[in-house]
């Protein structure tokens, strides 16, 4: 009897997510959001070692599809770029190159492509990481540390 071939997803959960398997993933959304991929990101960040975080981030993310740059997929490396600095300066770890290379046009959260003048919107903003300025991508410290399954508050 053969073995049963595992699936895509189970063969991911056997390794640490990297910055640059994440544009893939988002652009494959299962319907979960695309926010998914990032916040695994976050958890496989949380409990790897030092020396292994640098390895996470050392290769640059690419965008999955050419047209990704016309529609919401454009923000994607914003996103990823604006979590993976965030993390690294929190945690000591330098922030690679490829990081300082993407910003988003307009303000954006990691889960919607719009940040309107709102009280909670300011309230983020006042929370957020230095990285959050640089990239343009608006989220709350606490929500790297956030390691609950089905995502961001």
């Amino acid at each position: 009897m053969e073995p049963i071939a595992a699936t895509p997803a189970l063969r991911l959960a056997d390794r640490f997510l990297r910055a640059c398997d994440l544009p893939a993933l988002i652009a494959d959304d299962d319907g979960r959001g695309r926010v998914v991929a990032i916040r695994q990101f976050v958890k496989d960040w949380a409990t790897s070692d030092p020396a292994r975080r640098r390895e996470m981030v050392c290769d640059a993310p690419r965008r999955r599809r050419w047209w990704h740059r016309f529609n919401d997929r454009r923000f994607d490396l914003a996103r990823i770029a604006a979590v993976v600095a965030a993390l690294c300066d929190r945690d000591g770890v330098p922030v690679p190159a490829w990081a300082g290379l993407s910003r988003a046009s307009r303000p954006i959260t990691l889960t919607q492509s719009a940040f309107p003048a709102t009280p909670w919107n300011d309230h983020i903003r006042s929370e957020a990481p230095a990285a959050c300025v640089r990239h343009n991508v608006w989220f709350r410290e606490v929500d790297l540390d956030d390691h609950r399954v089905h995502g961001f508050r």
